[in-house]
């Protein structure tokens, strides 16, 4: 039980960090082509 406990923790942590790189990436994308447009 505790195992999967700390899995499900890991899991949501591992998943917090690729959502912040994504939207990270995605903004400076999204800069880049407006400056890009200007």
């Amino acid at each position: 039980m505790e195992i999967l406990l700390l899995g499900g923790g890991l899991l949501i942590i591992i998943f917090a960090v690729v959502v912040s790189v994504v939207s990270s990436v995605v903004s400076a994308i999204a800069a880049d082509q407006d400056d890009a447009e200007d």
